[in-house]
């Protein structure tokens, strides 16, 4: 469905404030009608743009998601050397992470009840990850930074770095150990690029 501008706005304002609301209470917990409510307007309105608060939920993490890659994109992009992008696009995407409460409660396992809804969203995201690690890799390999000999590995390598990093953000965020953050990734990635160089 092609929507106006001003129809734009309505469903920015709806995943605002139902954004505040999933941070607040949780998706179990909040209603259509506590999101109309804060909106100011009827359920009729939401009901327009979403069928259900789970696809409401969808699209707010799929927002959250989106800001984070573009946060982690834009810090690689700003970095010199293959390495430094790879540190960058970890440090970067888990601070984003911390930042962002829904996806942060999704990826410590909190929302299990919306866990279905999650799975394409995390499939689209991770193409998009494997994606940006792989141009980190190939910019690496081509200034003559990284081995040439891990060219033959693109198919697998930068989705086994993303799965890593995600076990890594996981229990990060589970043991809350964030004043330690950085010095626990730049070793993380210290000896990941040890692997890489020739």
């Amino acid at each position: 469905m092609i929507l106006s501008a001003k129809e734009e706005i309505v469903k920015d304002d709806i995943l605002r404030e139902a954004q505040k609301l999933f941070q607040q209470f949780g998706l179990k917990k909040t209603t259509m009608e506590d999101i109309a409510r804060s909106m100011g307007k009827g359920k009729s309105t939401l009901y327009y743009y979403y069928c259900s608060k789970e696809q409401i939920f969808d699209a707010v993490i799929s927002k959250e998601m989106t800001e984070v890659f573009h946060d982690a994109k834009e810090a690689t992009e700003k970095s010199a050397s293959a390495e430094d992008k790879l540190r960058a696009f970890t440090i970067t995407k888990i601070k984003a992470l911390q930042k962002k409460s829904n996806l942060y409660k999704v990826v410590r396992g909190e929302m299990q009840e919306n866990m279905r809804c999650m799975k394409h969203l995390h499939t689209a995201y991770d193409q998009q990850e494997v994606k940006l690690v792989t141009d980190i890799l190939s910019f690496g390999i081509k200034n003559g930074e990284f081995s040439a000999a891990i060219k033959k590995e693109l198919d697998i390598l930068p989705m086994i770095i993303v799965s890593s990093l995600r076990g890594l953000e996981q229990d990060l965020f589970a043991g809350n150990k964030y004043p330690k953050l950085e010095a626990r990734i730049d070793s993380v990635i210290s000896i990941m690029v040890k692997g890489l160089k020739k």
